[in-house]
């Protein structure tokens, strides 16, 4: 079976810039359609929002499940993991699915000593027919010290270690990292050893005067097929990353 899955840091809704938001949920309205254009099934987000006063109290991941809804005809689910309290609502990261999802684990990267921005690590299992589990992660790693990055990999691939028993999974999420930094390679070695899914070539990250390829999609017991990055704009100084795997 093949599964179409992407991840995407969404800036919080609020635009490449990052502007709160007026009383418009334009960059949202683009960013569910940009997941449905790239006919994705699954998709991890970062920085996103829920009732947070700068973006309107919205709670993010409901209203892109609906509006997914809207343009595929089909029901989509959604589980929110909050990194920390911001403005009145919460931060994180969140998983969104045309197939149900079962939260598996919310776990907190902090380490001690930590000073940079809390985050965490959301993974769930896809249910994709009666028989057919996936495990699907959303990771986003700190934007200061490679030190600190490390150590939030070998937590994540300590915990995914002691799942059992193990399915097929993919780990989509902003690693803050080039290809080659410590903890991108981490991830392919190590405990729990993964494969990065691709693509090989391409920036994700955009700004006016830096850009780089920090967003990855890493799996276990996959196939990769295709895989691409997907120019969305101004909707996010992120773009999407995306991958089709044989499950």
């Amino acid at each position: 079976m093949k599964l179409r899955i992407g991840t995407w840091n969404i800036k919080g809704g609020r635009g490449a810039k990052g502007f709160p938001v007026m009383l418009n949920k334009k960059h949202l309205d683009r960013i569910a359609k940009e997941i449905h254009q790239a006919e994705l099934q699954v998709v991890a987000l970062q920085e996103v929002d829920l009732r947070i006063l700068r973006s309107m109290f919205v709670h993010q991941p409901l209203y892109l499940a609906k509006k997914l809804e809207e343009h595929t005809g089909r029901k989509w689910f959604f589980l929110f993991a909050p990194a920390l309290r911001l403005l009145g609502g919460y931060y994180g990261n969140a998983i969104l699915a045309a197939y149900p999802l079962q939260e598996v684990l919310k776990l907190k990267l902090e380490i001690p000593g930590q000073k940079v921005e809390k985050r965490v690590f959301l993974f769930a299992h896809l249910q994709i027919c009666d028989h057919a589990l996936v495990g699907i992660g959303s990771f986003h790693l700190s934007v200061k010290d490679e030190y600190q990055r490390l150590q939030e990999v070998k937590k994540i691939k300590a915990a995914l270690g002691k799942l059992i028993p193990p399915v097929p999974l993919i780990l989509g999420g902003d690693l803050n990292g080039r290809r080659g930094s410590a903890a991108f390679q981490e991830m392919l070695t190590g405990v729990f050893p993964l494969e990065e899914l691709g693509p090989g070539e391409g920036d994700s990250f955009i700004a006016p005067a830096y850009r780089a390829r920090i967003d990855f999609l890493f799996g276990k017991g996959v196939t990769p097929l295709a895989s691409g990055i997907v120019d969305t704009g101004e909707t996010s100084d992120h773009r999407l990353v995306w991958v089709e795997c044989e499950i």
